[in-house]
Formats: structure tokens, C-alpha cells, sequence
């Protein structure tokens, strides 16, 4: 176990990333918030990730590898180990490909101190937007959310985060007692952020700032992406009806494992969420 010293622990997962992370770690390093110890994990890379991040945990005493040689545990499991074993105040998820903008951890923090200020002793998580870039740091979209014509503010219950969660990890901070949430670590494959952010809102406040603290690096080798300016993509699949059914249902099957209801619950707030994503604007 990692006991932070500082305020934050920043959990940064790296796999395959020589070409990007040394950027992202400056961007962390410049940040208007200092108080704050970076945590990176590299997974099995094949490149000389390991190498990069070496040179700054040795220039760095606030950047610290946690298992190095070890094993690959996919993107899921990379950042739920770095979480399990780093013991902090607050926790912030980092991708290795993207570039902070200097004050990312400050703005999220002051959100922080806001709502413990009112909801005492809960699970508390902050999340933002993002700006979506190109691989050569090129502006694409000014908002992540603006883009895919989302608001988050519109899905903030269990019901509707289940169907569209729009709580990005990298641009988390939550508090220890959202961590507390987090394990032992059920036996499922939900993408880390979906579950913490699907927990959370069971048991505590997800709060939802409007404004982007990170370039959103899109490049051929993302683990997800975003397809800009296709706006009506959701709704253009609605014509292949009996894939989408399938998909619909599996979907419904993964989340009925972890109590949420039958497959008629999961269509009914299925079509609330494609409603509002139709028929209001961000």
C-alpha cells in the first residue's frame, strides 16, 4: 500500500505510450495545484514506455511506479490496481495520451471542497468536460459533451447513467469514500469509470462541471474515441433494428447482473435517454 502524503493521488495506466506521455506528465507537472503525488502503472507495455516513465520517477520524487515488470492487466483492471493500492484524500484517473490544461486539478478541487462543505461524510465525485484534439494537438471540438449533444445534468440518476454515462474517468476527482465503494471489486467487466460512476450515484453526488480541464487526444490506437460532427449517428442506427435489438439486449443482460431490472425497464429508459438526446440541444 501507497500512502500519499500529498493531497491527491493522480493514478496514471500506460500501455504502448512512449509517444505521448512524456507530454501528459509535463501538463501534470505545470499544473497550477502542486499538491498532488503521480502514481503511473505501466501494462506490459511493448515500447519503451517504461523507459520514459523511469527517467521521471528518477528526476521526480512526487512520480512514483507502482509494480514495475509487472504483467499486462488491460485498461479496466490497470486502473483499479492503482486505486487498490494508493491510499489518498482525493483520487484523479489519468490517460497517458492526453495534455492537462494547468488547472485541472484546482478547478476540480474547488468543486470538491464546495460540496463537502454541504454533504458531510458522503461519496463525492466531480467531473468535467473535455476538448477533443487530433494526434498533432489540433483543435477538433471545443466541448466533448457539445459534440455527441449531451448534458450530463440530463442523466444524472441510476436509471439513466446505467444507459448513457457520460462520467469520463480522466476527468475524475473523487473523494476516499467513493474508493470504499470500489472493493473488494465485483467480478464484472464494467469499464472502470462506468462503475465507479454508476456506484456513486447510488450512494453519494456526482457533480458535473461545464467546462473542459483536458485535451482529449483522439489517435489511431485510442482505447475509445469520439467521431466528430456525426450528430445523428445514435439515431441512424435505429434503422438497423433487429442488430440493434440484439446489442439492446445483451446490454440489458450484463446490467439485470448487478440488479437493475428486465429488459422492458432497460427499453423504456433506453428510449427517455434517446428522446432527450433528440429533442434538446446541449
Amino acid at each position: 500500500m501507497y500512502l500519499n502524503e500529498k493531497k491527491i493521488a493522480i493514478l496514471l495506466a500506460a500501455y504502448n505510450a512512449e509517444q505521448y506521455i512524456a507530454e501528459q506528465i509535463e501538463s501534470i507537472l505545470t499544473q497550477t495545484n502542486q499538491d498532488w503525488t503521480l502514481y503511473i502503472r505501466n501494462d506490459g507495455s511493448k515500447d519503451n514506455t517504461g523507459d520514459v516513465i523511469a527517467e521521471y520517477c528518477e528526476k521526480y520524487p512526487n512520480i512514483i511506479e507502482i509494480d514495475r515488470g509487472a504483467g499486462n492487466l488491460g485498461c479496466r483492471n490497470n486502473f483499479f490496481r492503482l486505486l487498490e493500492v494508493v491510499d489518498s484524500d482525493y483520487f484523479m484517473f489519468c490517460d497517458a495520451d492526453d495534455v492537462w490544461f494547468d488547472d485541472k486539478i484546482e478547478i476540480s478541487l474547488d468543486r470538491m471542497r464546495e460540496l463537502e462543505a454541504v454533504h458531510h461524510n458522503k461519496p463525492l465525485l466531480v467531473h468535467t468536460d473535455s476538448a477533443v484534439y487530433d494526434a498533432d494537438l489540433n483543435l477538433m471540438a471545443e466541448s466533448y459533451w457539445k459534440t455527441v449533444n449531451i448534458n450530463p445534468d440530463k442523466f444524472l440518476t441510476f436509471n439513466e447513467i446505467c444507459i448513457c454515462c457520460c462520467v469520463g474517468g480522466s476527468t475524475m476527482l473523487l473523494n476516499r469514500k467513493v474508493k470504499d465503494l470500489m472493493f473488494p471489486l465485483a467480478d464484472n467487466d464494467f469499464i472502470f469509470d462506468y462503475w465507479i460512476a454508476i456506484n456513486t450515484v447510488q450512494h453519494g453526488i456526482i457533480s458535473t462541471i461545464h467546462r473542459p480541464t483536458k485535451k482529449y487526444r483522439q489517435h489511431n490506437t485510442n482505447v475509445c474515441g469520439v467521431t466528430v460532427g456525426d450528430e445523428n449517428s445514435v439515431f441512424n442506427k435505429l434503422k438497423e433494428s433487429v442488430s440493434l435489438l440484439k446489442k439492446y439486449k445483451q446490454e440489458s443482460d450484463k446490467l439485470k447482473t448487478i440488479g437493475y431490472g428486465g429488459f422492458a425497464k432497460y427499453l423504456f429508459y433506453k428510449m427517455i435517454v434517446i428522446a432527450k438526446m433528440r429533442l434538446s440541444k446541449y
